[in-house]
């Protein structure tokens, strides 16, 4: 009795002018217990027309020596090839298989070195005298051939379409997102089960075609485990989330007057930022602002992060101002001045000065500078029509020494 081995190998066909990265090959070895063996090809690529192509195809020679079997895979226009070429693996491909033995007997079809294919393409062969489809990843097919029957027509190779995934985020409560699986329906798999970085099983199917999904699930890492048959495959994948979670970083909670703070936004998933700083200030669409108080006290900084999926979370963190020994928001003796503010017009009375220059500057509740010049008279006016209504810091210094005071600017 002869024994027949059909083995399909998924390799990288050289010889073929037309290969690409994308290329899906399988590779056919046709063989006798003796040692007698025949090999051909099929292939799908790009741009790969199904019909005979001496540029994409080779046709088979029969060698007609005994013992000696032969495999091949009919072009659709009925050329026996031993190189075989369709176009890219799109759907489900049936591919007919050819084998010509001159003895009868019990023959052995077999596949391997499938890893040129996705994991979850199904690689199938189809014996259609006896109603059956064998998953050739599982092992060996055993066939009775005859030499006189029809060397077409009873064999064919089935190629699934590679399961297709595709998830949507957790929203603003981490508890809807979603994992969606859309596959080749002439597969119906024996279990898809679902586990999440723990291994923990979070949900599962049994005997599923088509189009299915899990739901109401958390941003994290998973994995799927599909079954079929007696064969396993494994798909990992991260689902990500737009909920966020807030906190604040603060280089001090104790500071003095015009000392600089640096804050630090830690929000996962933000894009958007909001600093309450208690005095008034507002800063926003700044991740890491730097900020100073000008009045001594005891301030809440609030942190509001959002993100354009509509999702928010606050922080906040305590500050404690004292008053630096160089600066007052009063009037200080040292220079016998005062800062009054009518209108747009600021008036800065200083009665001893001397002939060294002391800075004016304005500022904005934020910290920002909008205003600076030199004094050298006992009376300064400035006009400050131009900037917004509203509060205003103002401050004068001279040599150590700073007066600072709040202002409203109107009109």
């Amino acid at each position: 009795m002869k024994s027949l081995l059909l083995t399909l190998t998924f390799a990288l066909l050289v010889s073929t002018l037309f290969a690409t990265q994308e290329k899906k090959q399988v590779k056919i070895r046709l063989q006798t217990q003796t040692g007698h063996l025949d090999e051909a090809t099929i292939y799908f690529d790009q741009s790969i027309n199904p019909t005979y192509n001496s540029q994409e195809d080779a046709q088979k020679q029969f060698s007609g020596v005994a013992g000696v079997p032969t495999i091949f895979s009919p072009s659709i226009d009925n050329v026996p090839c031993s190189i075989n070429g369709f176009g890219t693996l799109s759907s489900t491909e049936v591919v007919a298989l050819g084998c010509d033995v001159d003895a009868d007997g019990q023959y052995s079809i077999s596949a391997s070195q499938l890893f040129n294919f996705d994991p979850t393409s199904i690689i199938r062969l189809e014996d259609k005298q006896t109603g059956t489809f064998h998953d050739l990843r599982a092992g060996a097919y055993s066939a009775n051939l005859l030499a006189n029957d029809p060397a077409t027509g009873r064999f064919f190779v089935h190629v699934s379409f590679p399961t297709q995934f595709s998830s949507s985020n957790a929203g603003c409560l981490n508890n809807d997102g979603k994992i969606m699986i859309a596959q080749d329906n002439s597969i119906q798999w024996t279990l898809c089960n679902l586990y999440d970085e723990f291994n923990q099983q979070v949900a599962t199917y049994s005997n599923v075609n088509g189009n299915f999904d899990f739901s109401n699930l958390p941003a994290g890492n998973y994995y799927l485990v599909f079954v079929y048959g007696s064969y396993t495959t494994t798909k990992n994948f991260e689902l990500k989330g737009n909920f966020i979670v807030a906190d604040v970083d603060v280089s001090t909670q104790t500071a003095y007057t015009f000392q600089e703070i640096d804050f630090r936004a830690i929000a996962m998933n933000s894009s958007q930022y909001r600093w309450e700083f208690g005095d008034g200030s507002l800063i926003t669409g700044v991740a890491n602002p730097t900020f100073y108080y000008f009045e001594p006290g005891v301030y809440e900084v609030k942190l509001i992060a959002s993100n354009q999926y509509g999702c928010s979370d606050n922080a906040s963190v305590i500050i404690n101002v004292e008053n630096s020994i160089a600066s007052s928001v009063d009037n200080q003796p040292a220079l016998n001045s005062s800062i009054v503010s009518w209108g747009s017009t600021v008036t800065v009375n200083i009665e001893n000065i001397i002939n060294a220059q002391i800075a004016l500057d304005v500022y904005s509740l934020t910290g920002a500078a909008v205003y600076s010049s030199t004094i050298t008279e006992p009376t300064t006016q400035i006009n400050l029509s131009e900037l917004p209504i509203g509060y205003y810091v103002a401050s004068v210094k001279s040599g150590s020494t700073i007066i600072a005071k709040k202002i409203f600017i109107g009109r």
